[in-house]
């Protein structure tokens, strides 16, 4: 787990740190935002909330490498990606409300918001693994 701590937390430059962020977070808004029949994968009666949960998760995660590139300490970093995933999540659902197709969900909002808090616990233990000689702290 230490390895691969301080793999995530090793800068790797523009296209492997910034560019994931840019395009997942363009990617996600524009699924978020067309016209879909229905959900892909798995049927099952939360099946939206899961896929809100893991999308905004994996923002936070690559927020964090971004904001890290800026020059920002990890768990700062970790923080502040979760908070901006949170916000974003928030704006995607007010977004959603001015379509015809779409329609905002507190619900949804909250699973984003869950998301993005798993990803910054993550990123914690990631970098609690990686800083310390023993694993976990």
């Amino acid at each position: 787990m230490a390895a691969l701590g301080r793999a995530w937390h090793k800068p790797r430059g523009v296209l492997l740190d910034l560019a994931p962020a840019g395009l997942y977070g363009l990617a996600l808004f524009w699924v978020g935002l067309i016209p879909l029949e229905s959900l892909p994968g798995p049927d099952f009666a939360l099946a939206d909330k899961a896929w809100h949960l893991v999308a905004f998760a994996g923002l936070a995660g690559l927020l964090s490498r971004a904001i890290t590139y800026f020059g920002r300490p990890s768990l700062a970093a970790a923080r502040d990606a979760a908070v901006v995933a949170m916000v974003l999540g928030g704006l995607l659902e007010v977004l959603q409300s001015f379509t015809a197709y779409r329609s905002a969900d507190w619900a949804d909002w909250a699973a984003d918001a869950l998301g993005a808090a798993l990803a910054y616990a993550a990123l914690r233990g990631l970098l609690a693994a990686a800083t310390s000689q023993k694993g976990f702290v």
